[in-house]
């Protein structure tokens, strides 16, 4: 078989690639869709209308009629003139498509121009007299028509197909008088079905072994053996996570963690045990509503848990609720019927036979989960938080820990009730010697707080019994300054004489986050400066003219401190530094900051305090209390209340004053405090233990009502609706209205979408693009399938084998369309530029998680560890940094945790993982039918740059130096070469890498220039 072929340029990319990789892929095109003959007749049904459907009756349809110009009734397209039959040259409808784009007069004026075969087809229509017949009646769209198993086309060259794959495909290049590529080499044969089936590339073993015996009974065994593997699931997994937005935070402005990767983990294991699809689908839709629903189809529904949720302060909960809702409406008419349902929220589908009314009797079935974030404080509108629901996973090993911990921590507890009993019983013995430490220690004195003013803008604040301030609002600012005075308390008449110290007390509460005593999530605060003058307080009705005068201190000291943020440093004028207590935040905490001189506090005198918090992140303090300190500041402090308590003889004490002294005494006895001690290091092992957990689906035990949406517009509900599908497609299914009934509905053989839009995804994965090239959209406005009779045989076929994907995958493997050449064809380059006739095989970039897979797979890196929660491999400091919410510091996972499998690196919507966004990741935001694939110089960057690629060439020249220690330098390249393409260079290859060896001399390792080379290179990225 002839056929004129480029071989793959290999030297010449990898010289482009290393300074640049851009601009290396052809670009996407359209292909003929009919053979180039003017005397082929055209069939106005199956051809013409659906070009007139697609690309006019949007404006000049039913509906609309821009210009007063309607073509879909044959008797308007006549009569306007647009078309003059047997004369396209005189029709203005094909003048008007062949304008250049952008011109003012081009049709369709909205969208890309028609491609030429269109064209083409318009033309010759035009041609042969542009017949619409009389008795014509407008079709079904063929995607809406439940597929049948059609005949196996009859070609004329019978020795080439080996799959009934293959009689559909040669067929289309018999009928456009073109001929197959041969098979591809050995090598690019094993390497691709690697990347396919396993995305990961042979060893050179492996590839030498086929390339000795390429048989097809090998090829077939290699097959099994790689849909066997467990690595299979996770390179399948990708796709369809794309899919199910998977992503492990909850995306929108404050973008915190949320745990689901066991879901992740639940689609590896299902793909891996080839799942029927059928099942997959409904144990992801409603698997919670399964009878008798194991843990697994309950962790399965992660799938519609994986939609964005907003917990931004000031967001509606109920808004909230509803775009989630709606979400998952979209998400499922994108992943089951190809349709873009997103339309219909607001009006009818403009092009699809899909209703508004359609649209919410679907989301009908939807609205009856559990709400997923609330008020915390229902008066608060900034207190919305996230809140589950989750499931706890079982853990048998992890779970018997926990117990023998906790077993430990009881026991801790019963001891200090018993030591609490102890000093309890003895209190008036030891009050006895109380006169003593009080008369040796400081005087406290609780200051009243007025005026107190606060940045934030949401923020509100109330003062407490016990005379602290407590701050509300969910939405902290990134910066705060308390500004206040504080006089005397109203209860003290005298005057405060020589206050040596000024206390300040930060204190736990139920409505801060952990209970605090920091406002943000890390439960932390950094008070920056603590500055005091003493001022005139006229609010207090006494007059003392006092120019305000500034509080000099001495010294600081302070219950805990944290780590290079020292108590000192909130005095030392310095807005950089400042005091913090981390880790021993969910404990209150005390600071008292010690005068240079004594100085006295009268009526009508205040402090004026303010409380600089400008480190960021909501570091700030939720609840506080101001005292004033006379006598040794050195010596053991005593509250007013029990200075007052021991004043009265015991029989006087009341029940209160009594639980004081008992907690008094409590907090400076030795041994009491030492089982606390032992009770928090328990209790952070406890922590440390608690079961990991999943977000599932939860139904309500009553449904709510749904209405249609005026406009789309929640607040604005219409008429009610029942669940229901839509009427185009199969009838609606029996049962009850949840999700269940959907799910089977869905995966129903009646279904007309369900199996060709799943296995034109797959083709997509194995070709580059599906049979079908709009994925997405499988309706009027996509693109008709370039191989209608093929894509209806694999979806019955796959149906028929039990919806199994690897049988599929498979057929198709199998077939001697796959395996064909991808060696770019000249004379295809007018007739099939995109290869949608499929007369080659495929090439293509791969995806970003592929990418770095693939690399560390080279280099001898990865690690083919499975399952658990995300890791996180190297990024740039700083790329995590966000205003709201809680903020993490990325640390890099340890050891070989960072070069597990791209599934397993974790995906913060608001900052995903910089090299593979470089490569056309997604942020996962929404359901991603088919991501885009670009070519820039920022992925040559990132290859040549980024710490992984680097560290891979480096682990990849020590691998060939460990691996080819004793061969010579062209043995040594030899080798490094077919680790990354599965090849062998060719003599120039081999002398432009030699050449390029001797260069790097001078470094340490001149094959790291070598393998940095080699990784780079566009054969090493592709699929081909």
């Amino acid at each position: 078989m002839n056929t004129p072929s480029q071989p793959f340029p290999a030297i010449t990319v990898f010289v482009v690639s290393f300074v640049c990789l851009a601009g290396l892929m052809v670009p996407v095109t359209s292909v003929a869709d009919t053979p180039p003959s003017t005397t082929t007749p055209v069939e106005f049904g199956n051809q013409v209308y659906p070009i007139l459907q697609r690309a006019c009756f949007e404006c000049h349809g039913a509906e609309k009629q821009e210009a007063g110009l309607r073509l879909d009734r044959r008797e308007d397209l006549i009569e306007s003139g647009t078309v003059e039959p047997e004369d396209p040259q005189a029709s203005e409808l094909l003048r008007r498509v062949l304008l250049p784009r952008g011109h003012d007069e081009i049709m369709p004026a909205i969208g890309d121009p028609l491609p030429a075969s269109q064209i083409d087809t318009l033309r010759r229509w035009i041609a042969q007299g542009a017949r619409w017949p009389d008795t014509f009646v407008a079709p079904k769209h063929w995607a809406y028509v439940a597929p049948q198993r059609p005949e196996l086309p009859q070609t004329r060259q019978s020795d080439w197909p080996q799959s009934p794959i293959d009689h559909f495909v040669l067929r289309r290049l018999e009928d456009h008088n073109i001929q197959p590529s041969p098979q591809a080499e050995p090598e690019k044969l094993i390497r691709r079905v690697y990347l396919d089936l396993v995305g990961l590339p042979p060893a050179p073993h492996e590839v030498q072994a086929f390339v000795r015996d390429p048989s097809r009974r090998q090829f077939e065994s290699i097959v099994d053996a790689l849909l066997g593997r467990p690595q299979f699931g996770e390179r399948w997994a990708r796709p369809w996570l794309d899919l199910a937005r998977y992503a492990d935070s909850h995306g929108f402005q404050r973008d915190n963690f949320r745990d689901i990767w066991a879901y992740r983990d639940w689609v590896i294991d299902a793909l891996n045990d080839d799942m029927p699809f059928d099942q997959f689908t409904i144990e992801q839709v409603a698997g919670d509503l399964l009878p008798d629903a194991t843990a697994a189809q309950k962790i399965a529904t992660g799938f519609h848990r994986c939609t964005p949720t907003n917990v931004e302060a000031g967001s509606l909960p109920e808004e909230t609720r509803i775009e989630q809702v709606i979400d998952r409406v979209n998400t499922t008419g994108a992943v089951w019927l190809g349709t873009t349902l997103e339309c219909c929220q607001c009006h009818d589908h403009k092009y699809d036979p899909f209703t508004t009314q359609e649209y919410y009797q679907l989301l009908a079935y939807f609205n009856n989960t559990a709400q997923e974030a609330d008020r915390a404080n229902p008066k608060q509108p900034s207190s919305i938080k996230f809140q589950g629901p989750s499931m706890p996973l079982a853990q048998p090993a992890r779970d018997q820990q926990r117990i023998g911990v906790q077993q430990q921590l009881d026991e801790v507890k019963q001891q200090q009730q018993r030591r609490r009993r102890q000093l309890a019983a003895s209190l008036d013995e030891w009050s006895v010697g109380l006169a003593e430490t009080i008369e040796q220690s400081p005087q406290t004195y609780t200051l009243d707080i007025t005026e107190f003013e606060s940045q934030g803008s949401t923020d509100s604040h109330e003062r407490l019994d016990d005379g602290s301030i407590l701050l509300h609002g969910g939405d902290p600012p990134d910066q705060d300054e308390y500004r206040f005075l504080a006089p005397a308390s109203r209860q003290q008449v005298a005057p405060i004489r020589q206050i040596t110290a000024i206390r300040l007390d930060v204190l736990l509460d139920d409505s801060l986050p952990g209970k605090g005593p920091g406002r943000n999530d890390r439960r932390n605060f950094v008070l920056n400066e603590f500055k005091v003058e003493l001022v005139s307080d006229s609010a207090s009705g006494e007059t003392a003219d006092t120019p305000p005068r500034a509080i000099e201190f001495s010294a600081a000291k302070a219950s805990f401190s944290q780590k290079r943020y020292p108590v000192a440093d909130a005095i030392d004028d310095n807005p950089k530094s400042g005091w913090a207590i981390s880790p021993q935040q969910g404990k209150p905490h005390w600071a008292t900051f010690t005068l240079q001189e004594p100085i006295d506090l009268a009526a009508g005198q205040a402090f004026a305090i303010t409380m600089t918090q400008h480190f960021g992140r909501a570091l700030t303090i939720g609840r506080f209390k101001i005292s004033a300190l006379t006598g040794n500041v050195d010596a053991r402090a005593v509250p007013e209340a029990i200075v007052a308590a021991a004043a009265k003889p015991p029989e006087k004490w009341s029940a209160k004053e009594r639980k004081s002294l008992v907690d008094f005494r409590i907090e400076h006895d030795e041994n009491y405090q030492s089982l606390g001690n032992k009770l928090d290091q328990l209790q952070r092992r406890l922590d440390q233990l608690a079961p990991d957990t999943t977000l599932v689906m939860v139904e309500l035990d009553q449904p709510r009502m749904s209405t249609v949406f005026e406009r789309g517009d929640y607040r604005s509900p219409g008429a009610a609706v029942q669940p229901g599908t839509p009427a185009v497609l199969h009838p609606s299914p029996d049962g009850p209205g949840d999700r269940l009934t959907l799910a089977r509905w869905l995966v129903s053989r009646d279904n007309p979408v369900v199996a060709r839009v799943t296995v034109n995804r797959w083709w997509a994965e194995l070709f580059g693009n599906g049979i079908v090239t709009t994925p997405e959209d499988f309706g009027i406005k996509g693109e008709p399938p370039s191989h209608p009779r093929l894509l209806d045989w694999l979806a019955i076929e796959w149906m028929d084998n039990g919806w199994s994907m690897k049988k599929l995958l498979k057929t198709i493997v199998m077939s001697a369309t796959y395996q064909q050449s991808s060696n770019v064809r000249y004379d295809l380059r007018e007739i099939d530029p995109d290869n949608r006739l499929l007369a080659r095989g495929a090439r293509f970039r791969m995806d970003a998680e592929m990418i770095r897979d693939n690399a560390l797979a080279i280099s001898g890196l990865l690690s083919l560890r499975q399952h658990g929660p995300p890791i996180r491999p190297y990024q740039p400091d700083g790329i995590w940094s966000k205003v709201g919410g809680e903020a993490y510091d990325y640390e890099v996972s340890p050891g070989g945790e960072q070069h597990r499998r791209g599934v397993y690196v974790v995906v913060k919507r608001g900052s995903p993982y910089p090299s593979f966004i470089n490569f056309d990741a997604t942020a996962r935001l929404a359901c991603t039918v088919k991501r885009s694939r670009t070519n820039t110089p920022l992925q040559a960057l990132t290859l040549l740059n980024d710490p992984v690629y680097v560290e891979a060439a480096k682990t990849l020249a020590a691998r060939i130096n460990a691996e080819r220690g004793d061969a010579s330098i062209d043995e040594k390249v030899d080798y490094a070469f077919q680790l990354c393409t599965a090849r062998k260079p060719n003599p120039s290859e081999l002398a432009t890498l030699r050449h390029l060896y001797h260069q790097q001399s001078h470094a340490d390792d001149p094959l790291y220039g070598v393998a940095t080379v080699l990784l780079n290179l566009h054969e090493t990225i592709t699929k081909d």
